[in-house]
């Protein structure tokens, strides 16, 4: 039953269109900050160094930025859509157990999730290297570091996943695909950012937010550049393994307190 359920949930969010509108979205605004970018070395307010690996930093750079709102898009889509027309009762009235649902509905966002990610690396690439073709002429792929780009997308989407779980949290709480991603984007963008501001008073719980574990492995991302200098063994607040296991156990508890909400959720009425 899971991966029927697992199949169902993962062909309803391709067919919606809010899907296809983010990613639209998302390749419109890669496309237009590289655009902007390379312009601005043509016309000598940039420094021209490097070649396709710098512009998939930058690209990723941006993308970290503003990948609160697609993940929250994402997530939300999924986790949240059949609650204002109370279409979920039909599926628990066919005796769909609640968590087996949602694991599902978790899994597919999981795989969404990763496939934004990766779409934004092909997105990223390939208008780098259009762009680029536009610019100078020619695409500079000699200090890109192919070995390293695997390990990059798995940080990126890694670094994902509280954002992920704390999207399924609001759907389940407010029951509204609008509070649920807007709860998300308010949380990454506004309190976060507060949060981080209190390191001088409480550095231990500063350095486990999302946003600071999120630095701890995408700092790694500069392997991409073959010419990059080796990293200090201090550069990150901790070690790499540890950040890994600290957003996987946000993860796990985010999922279990919406698991337990929704378990135990009054649906009717």
């Amino acid at each position: 039953m899971f991966l029927r359920l697992l199949t169902i949930e993962t062909r309803k969010t391709i067919q919606h269109p809010a899907l296809w509108a983010g990613l639209g979205a998302l390749v419109f605004l890669l496309a237009f900050t590289t655009l902007i970018e390379h312009a601005q070395i043509i016309n000598g307010y940039q420094p021209a160094t490097g070649g396709l690996e710098q512009d998939l930093l930058s690209g990723l750079a941006y993308f970290s930025w503003i990948g609160v709102l697609v993940y929250a898009v994402t997530a939300s889509v999924i986790a949240a859509f059949d609650y204002p027309d109370r279409s979920l009762q039909l599926w628990l009235t066919r005796g769909v157990p609640r968590s087996m649902l949602l694991l599902a509905r978790l899994a597919a966002i999981l795989f969404f999730g990763l496939l934004m990610v990766i779409l934004a690396f092909i997105a990223i690439l390939g208008l780098a290297a259009l762009s680029r073709l536009i610019f100078f002429g020619r695409v500079d792929t000699s200090n890109l570091n192919p070995a390293a780009l695997l390990a990059t997308i798995l940080r990126v989407f890694w670094s994902a996943l509280p954002y992920l779980a704390l999207t399924v949290l609001f759907a389940v709480i407010s029951r509204s695909p609008l509070f649920a991603a807007g709860g998300t984007i308010i949380y990454g963008t506004v309190i976060e950012n507060l949060l981080a501001n209190l390191e001088n008073r409480f550095p231990t719980l500063v350095r486990y937010l999302p946003s600071q574990l999120a630095q701890v492995l995408q700092i790694n991302n500069l392997t991409l550049d073959r010419t990059a200098l080796p990293l200090p063994l201090d550069a990150a607040v901790m070690p790499e393994a540890r950040a890994i296991l600290a957003i996987g156990i946000i993860f796990i508890i985010l999922s279990a307190v919406a698991l337990a909400i929704f378990s135990r959720q009054d649906l009717g009425g």
